[in-house]
């Protein structure tokens, strides 16, 4: 659904209790040649090419509705009227939400989707689910775009106020899909399997990265192909585990602020995903939202040597 965007009815509330982080983005009013000449390229200028190696939609989801019973109380409902068109309605507290947008589902594993769309023309918020059909439960990503103002706050005011690096939130919230959410309902747990893992992913025949995941809530990321060859830097990252082997990868960037969201599969070493952000430099412009997939390799796993310390 590259670029596409919904059109929002009514405001939203975040649940009390909802876990959130940050993140900060760009815009673009400068052609593409002045583009080149920046070393850190705005993320519409990154969307040429990562597309490549995406995984094409699927039309499984067409003509259903889906039920979805949030942990904190809201309920949504997602009709699916065909491969690009969805119908999203929330409710919480009295407070109804309803938007007619483009999205794009895929279904990396069997009965396992990942729906994106965009909810907000005027807020900047996308919305991606992981969607388990047969075990009937689902984790929502909410990512919100900053506010001009939010996105001018220098990094040095914001570790002396301790606030996020970047100003793009990450909202996780867990719900259960046509039946109540209950204590038995399950949910993806975050996890630390891929600390010290180093991998090779490939998005195009020019457009390849390294990651090395540090701990649960940072990694590194270094293009080592493409448009940003050369250009490295280590960045907030959330992981959640979905299945064996089988991993959601979100990260947030500081320096162009950008949200990307992937899952990786490590049996099949692809991993399928989105990224978001402003099209530009500016803030308040043109939003993109594209698909992305890639090629893995695993490199290498560091194991730290703690005989001489007391362990951390």
């Amino acid at each position: 659904m590259n670029g596409s965007m919904g059109i929002a009815a009514f405001g939203f509330q975040w649940p009390e209790g909802t876990e959130t982080e940050g993140v900060l983005y760009g815009h673009k009013e400068e052609t593409m040649d002045k583009e080149k000449g920046r070393e850190y390229i705005s993320v519409g200028g990154l969307s040429e090419g990562f597309s490549e190696n995406r995984l094409l939609p699927t039309d499984r989801l067409v003509g259903k509705e889906i039920s979805l019973h949030y942990e904190h109380g809201k309920k949504a409902t997602l009709l699916f009227a065909d491969i690009e068109t969805l119908k999203w309605e929330t409710e919480e507290q009295g407070r109804k939400e309803k938007v007619i947008c483009c999205y794009s589902a895929i279904m990396p594993r069997e009965d396992i989707y990942f729906i994106d769309f965009i909810v907000s023309d005027g807020e900047s918020r996308s919305v991606s689910i992981i969607l388990e059909m047969r075990r009937q439960f689902a984790t929502v990503l909410t990512g919100v775009l900053p506010t001009k103002e939010e996105a001018a706050i220098p990094l040095i005011v914001r570790a002396e106020k301790a606030m996020p690096l970047t100003p793009v939130k990450a909202i996780f919230e867990h719900a259960a899909v046509d039946t109540p959410f209950t204590g038995a309902t399950p949910r993806h747990e975050k996890t630390t399997d891929l600390v010290g893992h180093r991998m090779q992913w490939v998005y195009s025949s020019k457009d390849a990265y390294e990651h090395i995941y540090l701990t649960e809530n940072t990694y590194t990321w270094h293009c080592i192909s493409g448009n940003e060859k050369g250009l490295a830097d280590t960045d907030r990252c959330f992981f959640y585990r979905v299945g064996e082997r089988f991993y959601l990868f979100v990260w947030i960037e500081k320096i162009i602020p950008t949200m990307g969201v992937v899952l990786e599969d490590l049996d099949a070493m692809r991993s399928y995903g989105k990224i978001f952000g402003h099209e530009g430099y500016a803030m308040g412009g043109r939003i993109t939202n594209f698909a992305v997939g890639s090629y893995g390799t695993f490199l290498n796993k560091t194991d730290y040597d703690y005989s001489r310390l007391g362990r951390p």
